[in-house]
């Protein structure tokens, strides 16, 4: 599927790389993209219940559209389902303490049936963009802007649980039928930009076979469009592909055993653990995310420890919370980015000659 040039990036956030498809690179991308930071009060009362609990959720987030400009080429969206809608138009910790949290046009956002972006029901609910929708064209209109980009993962979850200090009635599941009308809602929005399970698969027998065969699509052909990955626990996921074996028809991929027809994409979230797991799957010519931090209460030691594990994998997504620029690489004078700040290069599994970016990255 290779051909033999592609356009190059000028931008200096990418460094010069030749032509190659697209698990032959290697990029960094924010975890909870959509999250805005807590409000002082939820933090401080979180503080009181678990100060361990309290520090992980003390990060936020720049614009997407931001996130885009600087670089990054994969973003995270965690979604509840409203089916009515106001389930979270007056959150109960800004009731509780006699807060408005929310602008009016935030409030009609959440007033709507429909998907909502949030990260914990009534807790951490700030974000960028409420309304899926509404997220998604924010994203739409950034790629018609750049219409050459390199091609965006994009991660999501469904939440369907919030913490049991919360009375409020706890999220809706997702059923099956949920998991296609959030896949109607991606179609919708992203249109010809959706890169989907099927179109990978092409004239194959599965999308296994398209993957171990014949490889990812060379990069040139998949510019200025969007790969949606969803990442769910083991039943989350068995309702998922219940009706679409081998992610038939399906416009989400998602992590499956490597032996799966579906196969094509593995989230394994720890590099340093499962670092060999993660070395194994590259080289069968799957693409995998990974994390390079995850633990706000991690010494720099451990962080630095995770982020060179990450590197190291091969894995080809990254997620992070410390991108360059993002509030808490700025705060904590930690960032996680290739030689020279950059957030995307080739992947030094497979290009011999870039593994000395793996000790070289900005500290």
């Amino acid at each position: 599927m290779q051909i033999p040039t592609i356009l190059l990036f000028t931008l200096s956030f990418v460094h010069t790389v030749s032509a190659a498809s697209l698990n032959d690179y290697q990029w960094i991308g924010s975890h909870n993209s959509y999250k805005k930071a807590l409000p002082e009060s939820v933090y401080q009362y979180l503080v009181g219940l678990d100060k361990h609990a309290a520090t992980q959720l003390n990060y936020g987030h720049i614009s997407l559209e931001a996130q885009l400009d600087s670089g990054l080429r994969q973003l995270e969206i965690d979604v509840v389902n409203d089916v009515h809608g106001n389930r979270y138009s007056h959150p109960e910790l800004a009731v509780r303490f006699g807060e408005n949290w929310l602008n009016d046009q935030e409030i009609e956002q959440l007033s709507k049936p429909g998907f909502k972006v949030l990260h914990i029901p009534h807790v951490d609910m700030k974000s960028h963009c409420f309304d899926l929708t509404r997220c998604l064209s924010k994203l739409v209109r950034w790629s018609d802007d750049h219409p050459k980009h390199f091609p965006i993962v994009v991660i999501m979850n469904a939440k369907e649980s919030q913490p049991s200090f919360i009375k409020r009635p706890a999220p809706c599941p997702f059923t099956a039928q949920t998991f296609n009308d959030l896949d109607k809602v991606i179609r919708e929005q992203m249109k010809d930009k959706l890169i989907t399970p099927d179109a990978i698969r092409g004239s194959r027998g599965t999308l296994r076979e398209a993957i171990v065969n014949a490889g990812w699509p060379d990069v040139s052909v998949l510019r200025g469009k969007f790969l949606f990955l969803f990442d769910g626990n083991k039943s989350q996921t068995k309702r998922f592909m219940q009706g679409h074996a081998g992610l038939a028809g399906r416009a989400m991929f998602t992590s499956l055993p490597a032996d799966d027809s579906g196969a094509a994409i593995m989230i394994v979230n720890d590099p340093v653990i499962n670092h060999g797991e993660i070395l194994q799957l590259v080289s069968d010519g799957f693409l995998v995310r990974t994390r390079a931090d995850a633990d706000f209460s991690a010494s720099r030691q451990e962080k630095s420890k995770q982020r060179k594990a990450a590197f190291s994998s091969g894995a080809q997504i990254i997620s992070t919370d410390f991108y360059p620029g993002s509030p808490q690489a700025l705060r904590d004078k930690y960032e996680v980015s290739f030689a020279k700040g950059a957030v995307l290069r080739t992947n030094p599994f497979f290009t011999k000659s870039q593994t000395q970016h793996l000790t070289q990255e900005k500290r």
